[in-house]
């Protein structure tokens, strides 16, 4: 009998013409394995599209009972005979009936959560507790996590499964593995710790682990004044907004990057301002949810032509209005619009822009760039590293904490502001190149004693 190997099962046909003593059509027909006693394969009567399936079993005990490994194909002929070993092993040295066991698997996986039942959970959980945006990044991480493993039970996963969907989303993208890793470490020590993995307290996160290795890439890209970069990125905005017919208040790409630039906001920050955080009495704008809480916020004085930027912003009076300045699709419970969840015509279509200023390493200019380029302005005009961290809104140091008072703060961060604004006005006036000459240190020329 010739040695049966995958080559060969792939070759096995239905025997039409075969038929039991009774003279009937058998249920399946079998092909035994010479290595492993009991194992074989069994090949069924053909579907209607002309396929057999080939299924590996294993016979076992005195009666000779039959065990169901899997399908051939799902199950190659070396993997079906290290599951015989096994289950020949546990049966003859321990007395482990296979159908027994796996009938006790089946009833115990009714009392278990699946991967998917516990990332649905989790996030039912954190419903009204994570802002909109990041509902809608951790939905995603939990589809990436639910596609690849979501039917395996929770408290079964490993981190070598999780370390394999984490590497291929970093192939792609850094940032996003590491949000993924996020992500799952924060829904498995939830179900831990407070939810329905408690009893599983002991096991090990899966997604904590030192192979989830990411390499932290410091980016320190920024507006280039020598190339003119600003100045190209505004004309790139003016001609996108002109073929914008949206109605949506993020229509102009140009004042929000304006706004950007004179406030040192970040993205989000900007995004979640609502109309009633304007001091109109005292121009100022207030960032009441800062990056690291509220604990952190602080007010923003406006510039002339940033007020006039949010006026250009909205219907009716500036004075009057209320709810988001950029108002999203979404409305919470009191029919209120929800922020919108980002500025994605930038990420979408604007950073593809063939016009896009790009730098050596072919980075585009994103929305946080004008944040960095705005305080990178602020140096080249001489301001502190004190009176430039004041301006971005970060913790001052402890010297710095003791000798401003909070009206030398907004001062400090209203010289910072009109300087920014006086550069924007150079670089819609066509000197970008020059605007820094007069912060530039005097060449002492070597003359004659």
């Amino acid at each position: 009998m010739a040695k049966l190997n995958d080559t060969k099962i792939s070759k096995l046909r239905w025997d039409a013409s075969k038929r039991t003593k009774s003279g009937k059509v058998p249920q399946f027909q079998w092909e035994s394995d010479t290595e492993i006693g009991g194992l074989h394969v069994r090949i069924y009567p053909p579907k209607a599209n002309g396929q057999s399936n080939k299924v590996f079993y294993l016979k076992y005990g005195v009666g000779r009972d039959i065990y169901r490994i899997g399908s051939w194909g799902e199950w190659s002929l070396e993997a079906a005979r290290r599951e015989a070993r096994k289950l020949r092993r546990n049966f003859y040295d321990h007395g482990a009936d296979p159908n027994s066991s796996k009938q006790k698997r089946i009833r115990d996986a009714k009392d278990r959560l699946t991967v998917e039942e516990l990332v649905e959970a989790y996030q039912t959980a954190k419903e009204g507790v994570w802002a909109a945006s990041y509902t809608a990044s951790n939905k995603l991480h939990g589809t990436r996590l639910n596609d690849a493993v979501g039917s395996l039970p929770a408290d079964e996963l490993t981190s070598r499964a999780v370390l394999g969907i984490f590497d291929g989303i970093k192939e792609g993208s850094s940032s996003q593995a590491d949000l993924f890793r996020k992500f799952g470490r924060g829904c498995y020590n939830w179900a831990l710790d407070l939810g329905p993995l408690e009893k599983f307290a002991g096991m090990p996160n899966p997604f904590v682990s030192s192979k989830f290795n990411i390499e932290a890439v410091k980016r320190a890209r920024c507006l280039r004044f020598k190339l003119g970069e600003c100045g190209k990125l505004f004309d790139l905005l003016q001609d996108f907004d002109s073929q914008l017919r949206s109605k949506d208040n993020d229509k102009s790409y140009l004042i929000i990057t304006k706004l950007l630039l004179l406030t040192g906001f970040r993205s989000t920050e900007l995004r979640d301002a609502r109309w009633e955080h304007i001091d109109h009495k005292h121009k100022t704008f207030r960032n009441v949810k800062p990056k690291y809480g509220e604990k952190n916020a602080y007010t923003m004085p406006l510039t002339d032509m940033g007020y006039r930027l949010l006026q250009s912003l909205g219907a009716g009076h500036i004075r009057f209005r209320k709810g988001p300045i950029f108002p999203g699709q979404t409305k919470g419970e009191d029919g209120v619009p929800e922020p919108i969840s980002g500025f994605k015509h930038w990420t979408r279509t604007l950073r593809h822009d063939p016009r896009m200023p790009l730098d050596e390493d072919g980075q585009h200019v994103n929305i946080h760039d004008l944040r960095r380029s705005s305080v990178t302005w602020l140096q080249q005009m001489g301001f502190t590293v004190e009176e430039r961290t004041l301006f971005k809104g970060s913790r001052p140091s402890g010297v710095t904490e003791a000798v401003y008072s909070q009206a030398d703060q907004e001062d400090i961060r209203l010289r910072c502001a009109q300087a920014i604004e006086d550069r924007i006005k150079d670089v819609e006036a066509g000197s970008e190149a020059t605007m820094f000459d007069p912060w530039r240190p005097v060449q002492a020329v070597a003359g004659p004693a």
